[in-house]
């Protein structure tokens, strides 16, 4: 059963996904691009190709930082530190009597290894402390590095740099342009289309809603980590041919800041964006830098914040909304091979849930103690009591998001204690929260194809109408609940777990939503899991009801058994 979004009436044109249409012109105009950068050698000056040669080192070094920061939403303050390693590599490598291509290849390997390890250090904490731990490992391994290099000139040349062997200028400019049309492509193959660019797209929209589609976030996330340090070490190793020499400097944080800069001025999430950011301020620098230092440098401070607050998607994105006449709504990558489905159940016909004795400390401090859950298919069970007796506590520990201290939580027979979230969701567990959690800069369409593909069913062709080409950011409280409970339904799940899913919405659309519960019980044998404060609700939906207070399941049984429990009434209703 799918619920049609019917919400206010959308406000204006809907909106225009920028996937499909932007397609159409963008690998034309790639084309263009490249056979135009190809030419420039035969109508430029030789300072002029040289000022081009390193603005596109500069874009491909911004277009690794992308790979992070605008792909999956990690920040890097000390980027320069692969960019760097890159470059030094080549000094090393060359001076040690390795060729060029191999002591480039030692560059991209070492800035790949060191991203790897810092990803890996960064992502292995909770996602609230992953992103400034990450801020604070790439700053200080930049630090390190430029400090090592100033202070091992037998090995480095110390502050004066080291000499690295130079291309010639025309064919400097054609090793660097077709570096980085081979980075781009591999990159936007690997990693931008496909499944890999669906996981980095809904991670970056709405990490925890994917998580429970069943991203892997760790996963998704220190790839591209580890693919834009490569890359941004590819552009180092670039550097150093075309520069003659590498000091200290390209391991630096100005050069971090720079290329932070580069990126928001251009656009994050593109492939022009980069480019075109790092390429005009490069070409300011090098053009105006020495006459005009200090208004340049004003100039460009004020370029960055009129983009941020004028433009927050860059110069990229303001020439898609350009272009396309309308808003600028980013869609699915193409060629999206659904996933596996979901797997048989463990034991056929047998509980889909069961919670066994779970404990769950907060810094000492025990929030459950000795919680016991069972759940049979096309049950529905609701989770009652006071504030603070754990029930929202309860329902994470079931999910994955919170960790359990002693007991097993098994999830159609299999004992899922110890394992994250999406894999239990590849076990047939969907989440709903108690505020809708769907890719609110999406389209509806989009939103539901997500889904499909993350719960192994092929995507609906359709949702060309209206309604469906809604930014699902402006749908009602309503028509995103139903979004979102459409969604967690499309694998058919043996196991729904609901935090609160009446909150924000009115009396009738509340009854509505409690009819459709039941029928998603009733009609798919789909076990559910309710928290929620609403007692008419609760007597609605529950076929049994739990009543936890301090952590402890203090009474298990119909509405009217419940309400008739002494230690209930005590705890819960007040009564004496």
């Amino acid at each position: 059963m799918t619920a049609t979004v019917t919400g206010a009436p959308a406000r204006g044109r809907p909106a225009r996904p920028r996937g499909p249409a932007v397609r159409r012109w963008s690998a034309p105009v790639a084309v263009v691009a490249v056979g135009a950068l190809a030419a420039a050698p035969f109508g430029l000056a030789p300072f002029a190709l040289g000022i081009l040669t390193l603005a596109l080192v500069y874009g491909l070094f911004t277009y690794g930082l992308d790979l992070a920061w605008g792909r999956v939403g990690l920040v890097s303050v000390g980027q320069a530190a692969f960019f760097g390693a890159g470059a030094y590599a080549v000094v090393i490598g060359t001076d040690a009597g390795m060729s060029l291509p191999v002591a480039g290849l030692l560059g991209v390997l070492a800035g790949a290894a060191l991203a790897a390890l810092v990803a890996a250090i960064a992502l292995s904490v909770p996602e609230a402390t992953s992103v400034p731990l990450l801020i604070l490992l790439t700053l200080g391994v930049s630090q390190l590095l430029q400090r090592t290099a100033t202070s091992l000139p037998d090995v480095t040349g110390g502050a004066n740099g080291g000499l690295a062997p130079v291309l010639g200028l025309v064919e400097g400019y054609y090793v660097v342009l077709a570096a980085c049309v081979v980075a781009v492509a591999l990159t936007a193959g690997l990693l931008v289309e496909g499944r890999r660019g669906l996981f980095q797209l809904t991670s970056l929209s709405n990490p925890l809603r994917a998580e429970h589609l069943g991203v892997d976030l760790r996963r998704t996330r220190w790839v591209a980590f580890v693919a834009a340090g490569a890359v941004s070490a590819l552009a180092g190793v670039l550097f150093a041919p075309v520069s003659g020499i590498v000091t200290p400097a390209s391991l630096g944080l100005a050069l971090s800041a720079s290329v932070l800069v580069w990126l928001a001025v251009g656009g994050k999430g593109s492939i022009a964006g980069p480019f075109l950011g790092a390429g005009l301020l490069t070409i300011g620098t090098q053009t105006l830098g020495g006459t005009l230092q200090n208004w340049y440098v004003l100039g460009t401070a004020a370029l960055f914040v009129v983009v941020v607050q004028v433009a927050p998607q860059g110069l990229a994105g303001a020439l898609r909304r350009l272009v396309g006449r309308g808003r600028d709504v980013p869609a699915l990558p193409g060629r999206i091979r659904p996933l596996a489905p979901h797997p048989a159940p463990a034991v056929a016909g047998g509980r889909v849930l069961e919670v066994r004795d779970v404990e769950v400390d907060f810094g000492g401090t025990p929030v459950l103690q000795g919680a016991s859950l069972t759940v049979d298919p096309g049950e529905v069970v609701c989770l009652i009591g006071p504030n603070g007796a754990g029930k929202s506590t309860l329902l994470g520990a079931v999910a994955g998001s919170v960790e359990v201290a002693r007991g097993r939580v098994l999830v159609q027979g299999v004992d899922v204690t110890a394992e994250p979230t999406h894999r239990r969701v590849r076990r047939g567990m969907a989440r709903m929260f108690q505020v809708p959690r769907v890719f609110d800069d999406l389209t509806v369409a989009d939103n539901r194809r997500a889904a499909a593909v993350m719960a192994g069913v092929e995507p609906d062709a359709g949702g060309d109408d209206a309604g469906e080409q809604r930014v699902a950011g402006e749908l009602s409280m309503a028509d995103r609940r139903h979004l979102e409970l459409d969604m967690v339904l499309t694998g058919s799940p043996e196991l729904l777990l609901l935090d609160e899913p009446a909150a924000g919405l009115s009396h009738d659309e509340t009854g509505a939503l409690a009819a459709r519960i039941r029928a998603v019980a009733a009609d798919r044998r789909c076990g559910i899991v309710v928290v929620e404060h609403d007692m008419e609700l609760v007597r609605q939906l529950a076929d049994r009801v739990v009543v936890l207070s301090r952590g402890v399941v203090i009474a298990d049984g119909s509405m009217d058994e419940i309400v008739a429990h002494d230690t209930v009434r005590t705890a819960y209703l007040g009564a004496s």
